[in-house]
């Protein structure tokens, strides 16, 4: 439908959108992790690299989460500040295009399968303007889609892998035999390269993201579809043999990326977060899949924070209603499936090869991370459900939509018409979600408002409120900054930074006495020596002894 030109014009003006859709985040604060990343002083220093790849992501902070190995992600961040420093315009600006690059890489992909011009804007164009992906983007330290670009750079390589296997095949006896001349060994090597390549894109993805685990399953069964890797008219046992064989490359970085985690995590793969029953998970799975599903298909509001979903009790409300929607979107996706299989069989047969590719990527990259997001107890407790988890889904989801749209005959203009409309509609939204990413007090209020029983949004918030709350206090506003204080203790009276900040701000006010029992409270809680040390200077020019350590 779309000539070589028309659809250069088209894909630029496409990247255009994009960048125009997101062009707002490019004046956005850091946010969330951004402090920390930014601030790491392996990040800031040159010299760091192999410790990135021998320690945690967190190691430079004490009591972070021991859960995280990803090298990668951290060099990523190098980078990032080697090329803007602290200026937010710019780790924007990357994000963004880092944004577009996976949409790119889709929309490869998709013309890789289905010589589909059309397909392939459709594809890249549904998804990078997907209005889940405004978390993925405006926060600038989340690793999906590095980790999504070196997955679909993988599959890449590995279909590139599979074209040069074949390049000297005979074409197929038939529709029924799809018989392929089995690769002379010459040609056999000149295809290695190709089968590396993949397995160090997929040690890549590994390494920016533990998701990337995804690959082995997904390039196993890829391996058992592709006819061009599966000569002869195999019988099933051969087929798997094969399969196997042209996995062991990535199964062999696999290995070595565990080694390496085990080592950075001291000897452990990962770190149990909570201790959830697993008959509790077991019930939570319909809601949490409810959830994905509705940040999937429904994105009409940011979903980037959600209540708890743990159920400790079966009920109707909170086990079966969600398990019956989401029974009843399987179903519709699974006949969905099954009519495209059946239209493979009026096609050619090299046309039949890519759809059935792409029908079973699709299905495996839409299914598959969020099945790894089931897993509670391996996540944040209270606040585990997040719409970028589902980031690399969406490539799932609209690689089966372009591959759909592919296999109509009659419907082909009008649905593509429709999908444009989507387009637009999804653009209006992203342009609209975005705005709750501008800075940490907008993100925790946006929270707050569509998670209202989420306790750590709750804390982030009064947190979020302590930082604007010391911004005045450091610009002489310290009556304003008290009632904040005082808000966030009565809220949260474990909070040693609220009780650390009240006492800074009494002690300009010079109210001592009410200081001294802040910072007191404050080296109570928090056991920081900065704060102890505040609070027993204090005391000394009080003229009040020393307290015991």
């Amino acid at each position: 439908m779309l000539s070589p030109l028309n659809f250069l014009i088209v894909a630029t003006a496409l990247i255009i959108v994009i960048f125009a859709a997101y062009s707002p985040a490019l004046s956005f604060q850091f946010i969330l992790d951004d402090h920390r990343f930014v601030n790491d002083p392996r990040v800031q220093s040159s010299g760091h690299v192999w410790d990135y790849f021998t320690n945690y992501v967190w190691a430079q902070f004490t009591g972070g989460p021991t859960s995280f190995y990803r090298p990668v992600f951290v060099l990523w961040m190098r980078l990032n500040f080697i090329l803007n420093e602290m200026s937010p315009w710019g780790w924007h600006f990357l994000s963004i295009v880092k944004h577009v690059l996976v949409a790119v890489l889709l929309g490869l992909l998709v013309w890789k399968l289905l010589r589909d011009r059309s397909a392939a804007l459709m594809a890249s164009a549904l998804f990078a303007l997907h209005p889940a992906h405004t978390e993925s983007v405006a926060w600038v330290t989340v690793p999906d889609p590095l980790m999504s670009a070196a997955v679909l750079g993988s599959v890449l390589c590995h279909l590139r892998y599979a074209d040069k296997f074949s390049a000297q095949s005979s074409p197929p006896a038939g529709k029924s035999g799809r018989k392929f001349r089995k690769p002379s060994e010459a040609e056999a090597r000149s295809s290695v390269a190709w089968l590396i390549a993949s397995a160090v894109v997929c040690l890549v993805a590994l390494f920016a993201k533990e998701t990337a685990i995804v690959l082995i399953p997904v390039l196993f069964a890829l391996a058992l579809v592709m006819p061009s890797l599966n000569y002869d008219g195999a019988n099933l046992g051969s087929r798997l043999f094969r399969a196997l064989c042209q996995i062991i490359p990535l199964l062999c970085v696999t290995v070595i990326y565990l080694l390496l985690r085990l080592h950075a995590l001291g000897g452990r793969l990962g770190a149990r977060t909570q201790n959830l029953s697993w008959s509790t998970v077991a019930r939570s799975v319909p809601a949490t899949l409810w959830f994905y599903l509705k940040v999937l298909l429904w994105p009409v509001r940011l979903r980037a924070f959600a209540d708890s979903s743990e159920v400790d009790t079966f009920s109707a409300r909170d086990v079966l209603l969600p398990g019956l929607g989401v029974g009843c979107a399987l179903m519709v996706i699974a006949a969905a499936l099954l009519w495209a299989w059946k239209k493979t069989r009026d096609l050619p047969d090299r046309e039949a090869a890519g759809v059935e590719c792409a029908l079973v990527l699709g299905s495996l990259f839409l299914v598959l991370p969020i099945l790894l997001a089931l897993n509670l107890n391996a996540l944040n407790p209270g606040d585990f459900l997040h719409g970028r988890y589902t980031y690399l889904s969406l490539t799932g989801l609209m690689l089966l939509l372009a591959t759909g749209w592919h296999l109509m005959d009659k419907l082909r203009i009008a649905s593509l018409a429709m999908a444009g409309m989507l387009a637009i509609v999804f653009t209006g939204f992203t342009v609209r979600q975005e705005n709750a990413w501008k800075d940490d007090l907008t993100v925790f209020t946006v929270a707050h408002q569509i998670a209202p029983h989420n306790a750590p949004v709750a804390l982030n918030l009064a947190r979020a409120h302590v930082q604007v709350a010391l911004q005045l206090g450091e610009a002489g506003r310290c009556n304003e900054a008290v009632v904040t204080f005082n808000e966030v203790i009565r809220e949260f009276p474990q909070d040693w930074y609220a009780w650390a900040g009240l006492g800074e701000c009494l002690l300009q006010l010079n109210d001592l006495a009410r200081a001294e029992q802040s910072l007191h409270r404050a080296a109570e809680l928090s056991h920081e020596p900065r704060v102890t040390e505040e609070w027993q200077e204090l005391r000394g020019q009080m003229g009040l002894p020393s307290a015991p350590q």
